[in-house]
């Protein structure tokens, strides 16, 4: 059975033994012995790489030389985004990568709107209507993400609505 290429619960391994040490990195006897669970240096590399490029490792963990890439291990220390990605509760990233959105009463107003002058029938007019009006905070603001999300993801739409608003 052929193992996979970047096999998680190795790098999981990895992350957690760098997490525990903090700013340092890994003795030598200890890292290697985690690398060499890879497999050959190409995939010791190419995980390390992959992990460098997620922001989860320092960028000088490996370094390349006319010959190919080396492991830096005195190098080898997790980042921040590393550490909150190892963290059950998603670090200060989860704190301080919060976005507020406030939901104002004209939102409300043409979500109505987009219901009125829909093909619905006037009782189903009627019902959405009623549902929109009951729902809580949170659902309403879940509502409009999803309605925001729709519309980002008709993104060519969108640029043309927005471009037809400005006079040539």
């Amino acid at each position: 059975m052929m193992m996979d290429k970047f096999p998680r619960e190795i790098q999981n391994e990895l992350l957690t033994s760098l997490y525990d040490v903090f700013p340092y990195s890994l003795e030598e006897e200890k890292c290697m012995f985690i690398l060499n669970k890879f497999g050959d240096d190409n995939n010791i590399i190419a995980n390390l790489k992959y992990l460098i490029d997620h922001r989860l490792i320092s960028e000088n963990s490996i370094y390349q030389t006319s010959d190919g890439y080396h492991v830096n291990d005195s190098a080898l220390i997790i980042t921040t985004k590393g550490i909150d990605f190892i963290r059950d509760d998603g670090g200060l990233s989860s704190i301080l990568n919060v976005t507020t959105i406030k939901i104002h009463n004209e939102t409300l107003e043409k979500l109505e709107d987009i219901i009125k002058q829909s093909s619905l029938t006037e009782a189903e007019k009627k019902t959405y209507l009623g549902k929109l009006k009951e729902l809580p905070v949170d659902a309403t603001k879940h509502l409009v993400l999803k309605l925001l999300d729709l519309g980002l993801s008709r993104t060519p739409d969108v640029i043309q609505l927005i471009s037809s608003c400005f006079p040539s």
